[in-house]
């Protein structure tokens, strides 16, 4: 079989991509559309969520519960 997960990016690289990358990718991957995920960090951030001690950005967290 074919590999399908082949980016050597990682973390907030792979979130960068996914943010600027091809509108259908973010789909693809997170099962959300662009303007969801943007109203979702709102939301979250709005609540208080912040990034976390070790530097992981509220992005790349909903990203990683997304996926």
């Amino acid at each position: 079989p074919m590999p399908y997960h082949t980016s050597i990016l990682t973390g907030e690289g792979w979130m960068l991509e996914l943010l600027n990358g091809h509108p259908d990718r973010i789909w693809t991957c997170l099962g959300v559309s662009h303007v969801v995920f943007d109203r979702l960090i709102q939301v979250l951030t709005h609540h208080g969520f912040v990034p976390s001690r070790n530097g992981i950005s509220v992005e790349e967290q909903l990203g990683i519960f997304l996926y």
